[in-house]
């Protein structure tokens, strides 16, 4: 009897390898070849998925933002107050614990677009954008705020918080990240 298998899940499972190689060789190291070893699969099955290196990595990228997308809004389940749902979702692109990796994969990843002129509108900045455009929508946000300023400003802590955490700059714990975090917040919120 064939072996039934599930290719969502064998898909996914090509995407969180290609992460594994990524992280530790780096996006030059992210041949098909070394995705499929890292999978324990051949060849051929991870060509049976991908058609190409760039489909691959296109993939995986997408899985990276929809785990992101799918985290953040767990976070809207359920009933907190708006500063507080906004600092949790917030917390969702600093690379602490099973995050990390998805954060140095999507820096690679971004860093090659960016060679390849190919860069559009990157997620983390779009999602920043619209979190504060409702924020300011819903009277949430000081009048007397630069909102496009100051989402400049909330975008560049994220960024660079995360990269201060993933070059080992300074000493992060969560606890302190969500301070600095909910101290921003507390300067823009009404």
């Amino acid at each position: 009897m064939p072996k039934i298998v599930n290719h969502e899940e064998r898909k996914a499972l090509i995407a969180k390898s290609t992460w594994n190689v990524i992280a530790k060789d780096g996006l030059e190291g992210a041949s098909v070849r070394s995705i499929a070893k890292e999978a324990n699969l051949s060849l051929g099955a991870v060509r049976h998925y991908f058609n190409t290196q760039e489909e691959l990595l296109e993939f995986a990228m997408r899985l990276v933002e929809e785990q992101v997308t799918e985290r953040m809004m767990e976070h809207t389940k359920h009933p907190l107050p708006p500063k507080q749902l906004v600092l949790n979702m917030l917390m969702e692109f600093i690379p602490i614990g099973k995050r990390k990796i998805e954060m140095q994969v999507w820096l690679e990843y971004i860093s090659y677009k960016l060679r390849k002129k190919e860069l559009q509108e990157e997620s983390v900045h779009v999602g920043i954008v619209t979190m504060m455009n409702k924020l300011n929508e819903d009277g949430l946000l000081k009048k007397d705020i630069n909102l496009e300023e100051e989402t400049v400003h909330l975008h560049a802590l994220i960024d660079g918080l995360a990269l201060h955490i993933l070059m080992g700059l300074v000493e992060l714990d969560e606890k302190r990240i969500r301070s600095l975090i909910e101290r921003e917040l507390e300067r823009i919120f009404t």
